[in-house]
């Protein structure tokens, strides 16, 4: 049965949430914020502990691929399977491409379906209900993990629990979970419903975690979501087709579109120390805190604060006599709120986003899989970079047609290709790359190589690229 086992990892997301953490280009899922590794690293770490990484399965969207690829090479990950949306429609539309992909694979696939940015702290509880919902899925029912609830939350959705489940050659005695039928699937409740779900005892959190058979899951989307089956298999057919085909997808959860109308689907109840990590707060609550219950990251001094989340990036943050806030400093931009209104941080994103600001889109350091870079400067005709390549990685060999680049090394030694010509750059060495030159500058040492780059042209935006090879597969 687990031979059998394929993990997909949805790993998509627009950003909002941690802003000025996070953006457009890298949602929390590849953010540093409850670990010294990323959410989605922790999550593959877990998803290695049920299948070999040829069997795991990563879905991302188009513009964040170079965020999966720099992660997966921190585990030093060579054979995961990475799924690119043209763009994002939903999971219902992730997960339904998973499976196609998966069933072209392996026929008797069985898809365990985790979402990149959840905390997990039960791991070893967490692992052990996966491996039963396996054989819950491998019985033909749709699963998932109802997550045990704690509090009335609003922000979340619920499972209502029906009859209990008795699965021939299954026993769930002892430490085994329970089974139950999955009644209803219900969307954020008011407070007095989620009191009354909590004082029921019938209802569960909606993880978001599945289980199921690649085969069923189609099954059922054929049956409630035709177009989408017949798009999903004509893209398995005809992989090319996917940016033309995908677009055209209904934008709508896999809980609405098949989940609230299949009879098949299964809940295994679990208390794994769950969180969605959805908002500032939610963060705070599972940090450990300083003896005034605050939650101090960076170069901070606090004075008479409490029950506070303060981050610096950059610079030093001083804050005195405040209480419940939220404080977060990055290169180019702060963040205060009141700790009961971080839910509204995806609003300054939304505005930021329609006012066309950068700000929205990325933070002025950007990861990329060779290492990062940061725009220093820029103007009229000309940008100012610094670029870091990391030991072992090269960027891609490529030529622009718009501008022309002035590459001075003030740290390391990098091995440069101009067209026909191979260089070695030690740090107070300078390379000129004209308009149209083919190169690349790769890390042949164990040390880090930094760079200073001066872009000239007529125009500077980074889809002016050519690659002609690329480690990372972007061509």
């Amino acid at each position: 049965m687990t031979e059998h086992l394929h993990v997909v990892i949805l790993a998509g997301g627009s950003g909002t949430r941690f802003w000025p953490l996070s953006r457009e280009g890298t949602p929390k899922q590849f953010l540093h914020i409850v670990a010294d590794a990323s959410m989605f690293v922790l999550t593959l770490r877990r998803a290695l502990l049920l299948a070999p990484e040829d069997r795991i399965w990563i879905v991302t969207v188009r513009g964040q691929t170079d965020q999966v690829l720099r992660n997966v090479r921190e585990l030093s990950l060579k054979h995961v399977n990475i799924i690119e949306e043209p763009l994002g429609r939903n999971t219902a539309a992730a997960i339904g491409l998973a499976a196609v992909m998966v069933g072209k694979k392996d026929p008797e696939g069985i898809l365990a379906v985790l979402p990149a940015d959840h905390h997990i702290r039960d791991e070893s509880r967490f692992i052990d209900l996966m491996r039963f919902g396996i054989r819950v899925a491998a019985a033909g029912w749709l699963t998932t993990l109802g997550i045990q609830p704690h509090r009335p939350e609003t922000g979340y959705g619920y499972i209502g629990k029906g009859e209990r489940i008795s699965i021939s050659g299954i026993e769930d005695g002892g430490d085994c979970a329970l089974i139950f039928r999955a009644e209803r699937f219900t969307e954020k409740p008011d407070r007095d419903k989620a009191q009354a779900y909590l004082r029921s005892g019938g209802f569960l959190w909606n993880g978001g975690i599945f289980i199921w058979k690649a085969a069923d899951f189609l099954d059922e989307m054929k049956k409630f979501l035709p177009g989408h089956y017949r798009g999903l298999a004509e893209i398995g057919r005809e992989p090319r087709r996917i940016g033309d085909i995908y677009p055209s997808l209904q934008s709508i959860s896999v809980d609405y579109g098949i989940l609230e109308r299949s009879g098949r689907v299964a809940v295994i109840p679990a208390d794994v120390g769950w969180s969605d990590v959805g908002s500032w707060t939610a963060l705070y609550e599972i940090l450990d805190k300083d003896g005034n219950d605050n939650v101090l990251r960076g170069d901070v001094i606090a004075i008479d604060a409490e029950r506070s989340l303060i981050r610096s990036e950059h610079r030093l943050v001083a804050a005195i006599g405040v209480e419940d806030l939220i404080v977060i400093e990055t290169e180019d931009a702060v963040l205060v709120c009141r700790e009961a209104r971080s839910q509204d941080v995806r609003e300054v994103a939304r505005l930021l986003a329609e006012a066309g600001r950068k700000e929205a889109r990325e933070r002025t350091r950007v990861e990329k899989p060779w290492g990062a870079y940061e725009v220093l400067d820029e103007g009229e005709g000309y940008q100012v970079k610094w670029l870091d390549i990391e030991p072992g990685s090269r960027l891609s060999y490529q030529s622009h047609n718009e501008r022309a680049e002035h590459w001075t090394v003030v740290a390391g030694t990098a091995t440069v290709t101009v067209d026909d010509k191979i260089l070695e750059i030690a740090a107070g060495g300078d390379v000129f790359i004209p308009i149209g030159g083919r190169h690349r500058v790769e890390n042949r040492t164990s040390g880090r190589i930094r760079i200073i780059e001066v872009q000239t042209g007529s125009y500077l935006g980074e889809d002016d690229i050519i690659r002609y090879e690329d480690d990372y597969g972007r061509i």
